[in-house]
């Protein structure tokens, strides 16, 4: 391989040298109507005999022009020729020539043009989005670097009726992200989080995309699968030439920049820069393989010390005895670090190399970052008459690292056939720890909490892409893709502790320490979780143009695969096993790191028990096969300029979860397996209608029918305790899928190039719709999923403008506003035990905000950016109705004021300079209950300077 790149690298340098009195001219080619790239265009070289015609991807490459100046025309049957003047060709080097034309029924004047920019600004994406079949928003990578976006979460949040939580999550018209689905370059991509059908946008540098668009109607050729909207990323394709780019940054928060010792950490391994645990925190491999060979452990050291000593006995009471001394305690060693400004590392290269008739690109891109951030919290819990049960203030400690890799590979084999191999890996992890002063007042007593996380995550996607023109067949178009997909979400030894006195006294803090044999999973313990999901993809698509329509039908079918285990243990005192002595208050008062030195664990002091339950491992398997057909063409009984996009999709999809242990029922081990099986057909049709008002704007009216499936863990009976909710998590293996009608009625004017103005009105209808609720159960809160009564509705509207602001006074050339709004109410019931609660949809924002502010001077290389964003007062945690004594008991965060700068100045042709600032408001980020502060968090501001410097 290394080989290969190395004499493929020597030959273009020889090339080169050989052709030092010629130069290349590369471009592409697009429709200006549907902005798809144009094959078998032709491309002439005035006054000379170079020419050549465009690919599949609408590119052409002319070698070997003498220097010079000269004129290019370009030229298809049935459209307008265009010329580009005063294209200059110099030695050795490729000058890009980037063309659209034109439809011209009448006649095929030809006209002179300038050439266009590419896929990655901001313009084509909104010419993209007129030419669109369907209702769509979008951000181009242009517009993710004026603004400090750092990841594909942050800029996505620009986009009108989106709303991130955060900075990872994505709601689409006011519905959480499990109405949502994600692609990267048209193929789904695995969940990369346990306990959500959501993929962590935080884990995607947005420097990799070239454009994340939000698709928000249904057309038979996209996954059926959603509701809110479809997010497509697109990784960046083929380069047009040789250029390397490297960037490094500093960053940091006030929060911890001017507060010297603030930040609290523990001692963690030394590939934690590596996002990645050494075995720091792994499992002692000496813990018996699970929790039934636990069990029999603990049994059997129990009859050794109520007197039965046999070899088998003492042996087993000697294992169990040391066990707590196996796991690692130097984790417990608190340290305070000096926090030094966040940095991050980027190198992106690309190059194009050809070979007579075929063409050769290659990408690639390596980063890394680092970060710190602390915030500042305080939490409550309010009981049934709205008193407060507990307060608590402390400090959520993190450390976060992130590094990425891109490798996309794209070949031309000719004008008509391309393929590409696209590649992306993603590590991170997130090193979090929570400490906390609270006050139980349904106890009495006084309490110092702290938890530490680490969470590492691995993202893996793999592609192979082709796509012919089948010329002998009427220029029959075919796209396949295969892709392939891993995620891995590593959870090892999340520790949660608690230490209390009596309530108002000066008394010391004495560690909580379960009394119970097998523990309770909220008292002290140690937890650890693994998830592995795969995913195989495969589709073919097939676009047959006739005269003035496309016929379009195709294929697909997905596979995943996922795997979960946890285990929980409990510290307890082992008297409860051993009948032997209490450790002393004197030593539960002193520090972890004391507490849980080894000469503390024994029959007279701490033992280890296992507190998981018998659903805490389970695997499952999700297989969707699926068809569709689709033909889009105008309606000329009605007018010339109607277009119809209208087909059916069918998906047959089948879902299977086992819970794989066998657990104990009564006084009898039974196999209990819990099997899951959901096997669904379902017809998904839709309609588009495109009305053309006039050459700058469009009327479009669609409606479909969609779904959305439970997920893999929505059906898993595992249970688990959630130290940050207080509450106990359990999946639903009862679970319905939800069928969605939509529709929706948008104009839009694109006034001038980079300018829209839009309204865009819809509805929904959910049938079986999937919410959080609450199971009252006796002794604990306990959170699940289940099916909504009836149907629930969402429905709103969105207004856009985007527009040059020269019109008002010519001092004010260069600056452009983009406002967007939204407007969404929604109604849903669900039942709750007994009690039936008709609320707003889990999630949903009742408004949106986004402002951004963008002012240019060309002549100084400067370029000035303000974004401000909003969020309307939204449900994030489902209470239970009947159980408080006030009517709303649900817990709703609270509108908060985001404003963010950025400033970018071009120091040198190559070098370029970026000063951004993140938050500067810093308002804090509200929950209330019943209108009282249950939750307040303050992140601090965000400060981030950047350099990168372009090699060509």
């Amino acid at each position: 391989m290394f080989k290969s790149i190395f004499f493929l690298s020597v030959f273009c340098v020889l090339t080169v040298v050989a052709q030092t009195q010629t130069g290349t001219i590369t471009g592409k080619v697009t429709d200006g109507e549907s902005g798809e790239p144009m094959r078998s265009a032709t491309v002439q070289v005035l006054n000379t005999k170079k020419g050549a015609y465009s690919d599949t991807k609408g590119r052409f490459t002319i070698k070997n022009v003498p220097v010079g100046e000269y004129q290019v025309q370009v030229r298809f049957i049935g459209y307008a020729s265009q010329t580009v003047p005063n294209v200059i060709v110099k030695s050795g080097e490729a000058t890009t020539v980037n063309v659209v034309l034109h439809f011209d029924k009448k006649n095929q004047k030809q006209v002179v043009v300038e050439g266009r920019k590419n896929s990655e600004s901001q313009d084509a994406v909104l010419v993209q989005r007129k030419n669109a079949t369907n209702v769509s928003d979008g951000v181009s990578a242009e517009e993710m670097k004026r603004l400090p976006d750092s990841d594909a979460g942050q800029a996505l949040k620009r986009v009108s009726g989106v709303t991130v939580v955060g900075d990872k999550y994505v709601y689409v018209r006011g519905v959480s992200e499990r109405y949502n689905n994600t692609t990267l370059n048209g193929a789904s991509l695995t969940s990369t989080e346990p306990d959500k059908k959501a993929f962590s946008f935080d884990m995607f540098p947005s420097d990799l995309l070239e454009s994340a668009n939000v698709i928000k109607s249904f057309t038979a050729d996209l996954p059926g699968n959603f509701a809110g909207g479809l997010v497509q990323l697109k990784t960046i394709d083929f380069p047009d030439g040789y250029s390397v780019r490297v960037g490094t940054s500093f960053a940091g928060s006030d929060n911890l920049l001017f507060s010297k010792n603030s930040f609290e950490g523990y001692s963690g391994g030394a590939s934690d820069r590596w996002a990645m645990d050494d075995g720091t925190r792994a499992l002692p491999s000496s813990m018996p393989g699970n929790r039934s060979e636990m069990n029999t452990l603990l049994s059997s050291a129990r009859s050794y010390y109520a007197g039965n000593v046999t070899e088998a006995t003492k042996a087993a009471a000697e294992r169990w005895e040391s066990l707590g001394k196996s796991f690692n305690s130097s984790v417990w060693n608190k340290t305070t670090p000096t926090v030094a400004p966040a940095g991050s590392f980027s190198v992106t290269a690309s190059n194009l190399y050809r070979f007579e008739e075929n063409e050769l690109g290659l990408i690639a891109s390596l980063s890394y970052g680092n970060t710190y951030s602390l915030s500042k919290t305080e939490r409550a819990g309010l009981s049934s008459t709205g008193d407060y049960l507990m307060k608590a203030n402390g400090t959520e400690n993190n450390h976060s690292v992130n590094w990425n890799a891109l490798v996309n590979l794209a070949f031309a084999l000719d004008r008509n056939n391309t393929f590409s191999f696209k590649n992306v890996y993603n590590q991170s992890a997130d090193d979090q720890v929570i400490t906390s002063n609270a006050t139980n007042f349904a106890q009495g007593r006084d309490k110092m909490l702290y938890g530490a996380w680490y969470v590492q995550r691995t993202l893996q996607t793999s592609q192979l892409l082709g796509e012919h023109t089948l010329s002998g067949l009427s220029n029959l178009l075919v796209n396949w893709r295969l892709g392939y997909s891993r995620s891995l979400r590593d959870e090892p030894d999340f520790r949660r502790l608690s230490f209390s006195r009596s309530m108002g006294t000066e008394e010391q803090y004495i560690l909580d320490v379960s009394t119970l044999q097998q523990g309770d999973g909220t008292s002290a313990g140690r937890f650890y979780s693994h998830l592995t999901e795969t995913g195989l993809s495969g589709a073919t698509d097939f676009t047959l143009p006739v005269d003035d329509m496309k016929i379009k039908f195709g294929g697909l079918y997905e596979q995943k695969d996922r795997s979960f285990s946890a285990r929980s243990f409990t510290f307890i005192q082992s008297r409860v096993i051993s009948r032997g002595e209490v450790l002393s208050d004197s030593v539960l008062a002193l520090t972890p790191q004391q507490i849980f030195a080894a000469d503390n664990y024994g029959a007279n002091g701490l033992g280890i028990s296992e507190d998981s339950k018998p659903t805490d491992a389970y695997n499952a398997m999700e297989r969707l096969s699926a068809g569709y057909a689709m033909i889009d063409m105008p309606v000329s009984f009605l007018s010339d300029n109607v277009r119809f996009v209208g087909g059916v999709r069918v998906e047959h999809n089948q879902q299977n979860l086992t819970s794989p242990y066998s657990f104990k029922t009564g006084t009898n081990i039974a196999d209990s397996s819990i099997v899951t099986d959901l096997v669904t057909t379902d017809v998904l049709p839709s309609i588009n209608l495109i009305y053309k008002v006039n050459a700058e704007s469009n009327l479009r009216v669609s409606a479909s029918q969609t779904l959305t499936r439970p997920t893999l863990r929505e059906f898993a009976p595992f249970s688990f305790y959630d130290f940050q909710s207080l509450s106990v998590v359990r999946g639903n293996p009862r679970l319905n899928r939800a069928l969605i009608q939509n529709y929706d009625v948008r104009y839009e004017y694109f006034p001038a190039r980079g300018e829209v103005l839009s309204a865009n009105v819809f509805y929904k209808r959910f049938q079986n719709a999937i919410e959080e609720t609450i199971v009252p159960v006796a002794s604990e809160v306990e959170r699940s999923f289940s099916n909504a009564n009836g149907i629930a509705t969402n429905y709103g509207i969105e207004l856009e403008a985007r527009k040059h602001l020269a019109f008002i006074d010519s001092t004010l050339e260069g600056l452009v506003a983009n406002v967007n709004v939204a407007f969404i109410n929604s109604s849903i019931t669900v039942q709750q035990g007994a009690v039936s609660d008709t609320r707003q949809m889990w999630g949903q924002s009742p408004y949106t905000v986004n402002v951004g502010l963008y002012y240019m001077v060309p002549s100084w290389g400067t370029t000035f950016n303000l974004g401000y964003n909003v969020i309307g007062k939204r449900i994030v945690k489902v209470a239970q109705q009947g159980v408080f004594e006030f009517s709303d008991p649900h817990v709703y965060e609270l509108p908060r004021d985001v404003v963010d700068i950025s400033i970018s100045q071009q120091l040198l042709e190559s070098l370029d300079l970026r000063l951004a600032f993140r938050d500067i408001l810093n308002q804090p980020l509200r929950w209330q209950q019943g209108g009282q502060t249950v939750s307040s968090e303050v992140r601090g501001r965000n400060m981030n300077c950047s350099l990168s410097y372009r090699f060509k």
